[in-house]
């Protein structure tokens, strides 16, 4: 009988772009890209498994991927696809084990301990699933899949054997096996902390094990985390209660930049009633927002505000922001914009004696069944035209968040 935890962490290769290939028979086995168009200020999402192998890599502009590889097809993304997709995974996964957790757009956790007597039964699971995924999506959809005692050795796993492959770390090799991987290999060790951690002599996991608690007690709390990586420990739980982000938010990257307030007023609505409708979507209401606004010279500005009550509509969303950004039409050009709605709670029935308010409040849920069926920008308010046709005529690039920004907004 099995007497550890047996966690899987499944992650998919090239997601955006294979989830592309396998709808479009046409893009298979080619070199593509998921984003905006070259010649514009897109970013390429994602790189096939063809265009990475010839150099294209995450997060490089449009126009220096298609630089270094002329033949590169760039695909405008389509996020309602992706999170369809996902849905779908998710199903598969759940047939196969009790507790689920997705971590990402393109990974999950699962715990198989009751469904299993050993590790072979792990192992007969997986490629269950591999056949499920085959047989229901289709073949272009891999994933590369890691088996440990514990999620963070499993994530790891999966990690070492890109893309499509299976590794399984059994608990009295754990240690070899993270002796084999590099510090930077470790979710939650980053540029800083590799730093620091150089400073100190320490270059490899084996040295890592080797520097007693005291030395890293210098991280603070973070030093227990460091204490137990190179030994495999990991109590953390796979969790399939989903928790309440903290924010969730949407920038757009202008086609060009402006001062215009006609063009940023119709931007900045535009980002604001998609914020809201995720918020609605999910059940949540803010009771805080931030704006955002990057200038032509690159500087960054922001600034945050509260709202008199809680709030999920986007018409308030977008009010307090634009009090943030008008203010700013006076300075430098501005080549992005952004809003989040922040301190985000679960939403409770609120009545309003603004009579208004309370026509428009009963017509969201209206707007998010025709937003849920025919997806994203199906219905705009007449002030949003402009930013959509920018997109159209431009393709600018937009960026969405949920959780804590990697921007200062």
């Amino acid at each position: 009988m099995n007497t550890s935890r047996i966690i899987m962490h499944i992650d998919f290769n090239s997601y955006f772009a294979s989830v592309e290939q396998q709808a479009n028979p046409f893009l298979r086995g080619k070199a593509i890209g998921v984003g905006g168009k070259p010649g514009t200020r897109s970013i390429v999402a994602t790189a096939s498994i063809e265009a990475k192998r010839q150099g294209v890599k995450t997060a490089m502009s449009s126009s220096e991927a298609t630089r270094l590889l002329p033949e590169l097809q760039m695909i405008d993304g389509d996020a309602r696809k992706y999170s369809e997709m996902t849905d779908r995974f998710m199903n598969i996964y759940k047939r196969h084990a009790d507790v689920v957790e997705q971590f990402s757009v393109d990974e999950a956790f699962l715990d198989v301990t009751e469904q299993c007597e050993d590790w072979m039964d792990a192992i007969a699971i997986a490629l269950r699933i591999r056949e499920d995924i085959k047989n229901e999506i289709g073949s272009y959809t891999t994933a590369s899949i890691g088996i440990a005692p514990n999620k963070l050795v499993a994530k790891i796993a999966s990690e070492s054997d890109k893309p499509h492959g299976m590794t399984v770390v059994y608990p009295d090799e754990v240690e070899a096996f993270l002796d084999e991987r590099e510090l930077s290999d470790v979710p939650g060790i980053g540029f800083a902390i590799l730093r620091r951690l150089e400073e100190m002599g320490i270059s490899s996991i084996t040295q890592l094990r080797e520097a007693p608690l005291s030395t890293l007690a210098s991280f603070k709390q973070y030093g227990h985390f460091l204490y137990n990586v190179p030994r495999g420990i990991d109590h953390s739980r796979v969790s399939d209660v989903q928790e309440v982000p903290k924010s969730v938010g949407h920038s757009y990257t202008l086609p060009f930049d402006t001062s215009s307030p006609t063009v940023l007023r119709a931007t900045l609505l535009h980002l604001a009633d998609k914020v809201a409708w995720r918020l609605r979507k999910h059940g949540l209401v803010a009771r805080s927002f931030s704006a955002v606004v990057r200038f032509e010279s690159m500087s960054f500005k922001g600034s945050m505000g509260k709202f008199d009550a809680p709030t999920n509509e986007g018409l308030k969303i977008f009010n307090g922001a634009w009090t943030k950004v008008s203010p700013l039409l006076h300075s430098d050009k501005i080549r992005l914009v952004g809003v989040s709605a922040r301190d985000l709670v679960p939403v409770h029935e609120q009545v309003s004696s603004d009579a208004g308010e309370q026509k428009r409040t009963k017509l969201l849920p209206a707007l998010d069944k025709i937003q849920h069926r025919y997806g994203s920008g199906s219905w705009l308010r007449a002030s949003e035209l402009l930013a959509v046709k920018l997109k159209e005529r431009t393709n600018g690039f937009f960026f969405d968040h949920v959780g804590e920004s990697s921007e200062a907004y």
